[in-house]
């Protein structure tokens, strides 16, 4: 007679069962690791965008108050205010800071770029007056966090173009900034 009420598995079944585990962990694993690298990248990052959304936000507030734009160089960038809160203001990239008026704005430059439109003669020019800065950030002491840019492109207010009409103020645009 042959007993049909033995209980348990047999050696295939618990090797199938082993290997089916192993490879459902295997994703598990690599998933939590993949989570937690982006999670690293992504907080180092975080504090470089904050610092560059800062300084974009600063330079085109302060920048859409300009009466005259001049782009020296590329790293460099200087203009004169409608309003006497400061009139003249450059911004330049010294080594990896970024400074406005001789202060420090910022860190963590790699390059600073600005381009003024040649075309453009205000306040009775014609012709596109936009201005494009391009700010690219990277870390020096993390490397694995890869480096961005920012790019904007700006038209100060207060050129007095009658080719920009509703964004030329004629020269009594004013935002405060602290």
């Amino acid at each position: 007679m042959i007993d049909n009420n033995k209980k348990g598995f047999t050696m295939i079944e618990l090797v199938a069962v082993i290997v089916v585990l192993s490879i459902l962990s295997v994703f598990t694993f690599s998933f939590i690791d993949n989570a937690s690298k982006m999670y690293t990248l992504m907080r180092g990052q975080s504090v470089l965008y904050a610092e560059g959304a800062y300084i974009m936000e600063r330079i085109t507030r302060e920048l859409g108050d300009a009466t005259t734009v001049t782009v020296p160089s590329s790293n460099t960038l200087t203009f004169n205010k409608a309003h006497p809160s400061v009139m003249a203001v450059t911004f330049t990239k010294s080594g990896r800071d970024l400074t406005r008026n001789g202060v420090i704005m910022g860190g963590n430059i790699k390059t600073f770029n600005v381009t003024k439109n040649a075309a453009v003669a205000p306040p009775a020019g014609t012709g596109d007056a936009t201005i494009t800065v391009v700010l690219e950030l990277d870390s020096l002491t993390d490397t694995s966090i890869p480096a961005f840019s920012i790019t904007t492109k700006i038209t100060p207010n207060n050129y007095g173009t009658a080719n920009y009409t509703g964004r030329s103020f004629n020269g009594d645009y004013y935002e405060v900034i602290q």
